[in-house]
């Protein structure tokens, strides 16, 4: 009887926090999407026809359109608001992962990205020395990508010693992770699709429309099905590290071009209570708390994760997947090194999201 009330009351407060968290959404943007040039009206309206009322013929794909929100695009069903929200996108050749998709609340680019933000100094930016942020090396300049502003916008474009990347952040599942945007067919630049898969963000590629799991990498549906987008190397520190550290260093400026309250956090709280997520996920292991961080790399085609509180200061030394791997650790910064020495990227995600990702394929140590 008391796990029943536990639960309910957790799953209560779980739809709280994502009504208010929509709410703030679509309440605070005032400056819409500048690259899209569409207004604030336009960006963030909601479709409200939720799914079909019946079984239909869609006229120009040949799909079966369901009465529960899904249109079978052989072989694979794929949700209708990924449909609506993206119909140039080619879904007949979609991963079956994306069966598991549902909307996170605001509409495609409800949340939006940043592209080429300005920087200010460390002394220009008055937050406290407890926001955690993404560090990136910009051929001496130090780059800081703050978790206050990531936590509003997910995903930042930008060029860090002379590549284009995009630092993403999924606050839901707590994964930072910087990847190359330049594509087989070019450069582009990366959006917050409004979808989400075992509680990940789903982001899309702009110039093409394809969609890609934040925390993998991996596109799901469009032109570039079964790619993975490459790991850019980066630092997860906190901003009082790095006024330590790098008194010259660049912070992403406020001026975002958007209403938010970047004081405060939309999910406060969120990533501390291991008994609270906010959308259902698949089972996983209990080797390690639900929201812990894990440090998580890739040997080959084999994903590995540590738990990254408990790797020690100095050199630290594995074996995974037959490779000997070095975890070196200097104050707050990581380094992951093979055999040869040769730097192996990395990036950072909650537990229960590097587990019910992976799965058994996952490697922990």
């Amino acid at each position: 009887m008391t796990q029943s009330i536990r639960f309910s009351i957790t799953t209560i407060i779980s739809l709280l926090v994502v009504v208010l968290f929509v709410l703030v959404i679509l309440s605070t943007d005032t400056a819409g999407t500048k690259e899209s040039g569409s207004t604030q009206e336009e960006v963030l309206q909601v479709d409200s026809d939720a799914s079909t009322s019946s079984i239909a013929l869609d006229e120009e794909t040949d799909a079966v359109i369901s009465s529960t929100g899904s249109t079978l695009v052989s072989p694979v069903i794929v949700p209708d608001f990924l449909i609506r929200s993206f119909p140039g996108t080619d879904f007949s050749t979609a991963s079956v992962e994306i069966t598991k998709a549902i909307s996170g609340g605001p509409p495609k680019d409800g949340i939006p990205a940043l592209t080429n933000p300005t920087f200010v100094t460390l002394s220009q930016f008055e937050r406290d020395d407890a926001v955690q942020a993404i560090v990136m090396d910009d051929n001496g300049q130090i780059k800081v990508y703050p978790y206050n502003i990531l936590t509003w916008h997910e995903i930042v474009n930008d060029t860090v010693a002379e590549v284009p990347v995009a630092i993403t952040f999924c606050p839901l599942c707590g994964s930072a992770v910087v990847y190359d945007r330049r594509l087989p067919n070019g450069e582009t630049t990366f959006g917050v699709s409004g979808g989400l898969i075992e509680s990940n963000m789903m982001m899309y590629d702009r110039a093409t429309e394809s969609l890609w799991q934040q925390s993998t990498g991996k596109a799901l549906a469009g032109q570039y099905v079964g790619t993975k987008l490459d790991l850019v190397p980066f630092q997860l520190t906190t901003l009082g590290e790095v006024r330590e550290r790098y008194p010259d260093a660049l912070v992403v400026s406020e001026d975002t071009g958007h209403q938010r309250d970047y004081e405060r956090s939309p999910y406060s709280g969120y990533d501390t209570n291991h008994d609270q997520l906010v959308f259902g996920v698949s089972e996983y292991g209990d080797e390690y708390n639900t929201k812990d961080i894990m440090v998580v790399f890739r040997v080959d085609d084999v994903v590995a994760a540590t738990l990254w509180s408990g790797v020690a200061e100095g050199d630290t030394s594995a074996i995974v997947a037959g490779t000997d791997i070095t975890l070196r650790k200097e104050g707050s910064e990581l380094s992951v090194l093979a055999a040869d020495g040769t730097e192996i990227p990395f990036y950072f995600e909650m537990w229960f999201s590097v587990a019910v990702q992976h799965g058994d394929d996952l490697i922990t140590f």
